[in-house]
């Protein structure tokens, strides 16, 4: 008998061991930190720097085993890149606009002299 209950312990010992060990895997998430260096250097500073610090977050998340806070930095550090990226393109497209318009506006006052 007391051979037999030994054994029942050991066996539930060894199933809350595997229960232990076999949680649930999660991949983890891409970081994007190249994608916020990217916008850091060349779109918008100001952005790029707080989708480096939402990047950086997500591995230390990862190993901590916050998995959902993991997922959610890297989602806002993509978020705060494209954002970077979108409005460096609009300034620029603003610029453009604005440098074609003003050498529009010399050549026409130009032709009136």
């Amino acid at each position: 008998m007391e051979n037999q209950e030994q054994v029942q312990e050991q066996v539930q010992e060894q199933t809350r061991a595997q229960e232990q060990t076999q949680e649930s895997y999660v991949m983890k998430p891409d970081n994007h930190m190249a994608l916020a260096i990217f916008t850091t250097v060349c779109c918008c500073l100001p952005l790029g720097i707080v989708a480096i610090i939402k990047a950086n977050s997500v591995d230390s998340l990862y190993m901590a085993k916050q998995y959902t806070a993991a997922i959610m930095a890297a989602n806002e550090a993509k978020k705060w890149s494209y954002f970077g990226i979108f409005s460096s393109i609009i300034v620029w497209i603003i610029y453009l606009l604005f440098l074609g318009g003003m050498t529009v506006l010399g050549g026409i006052l130009a032709s009136q002299q």
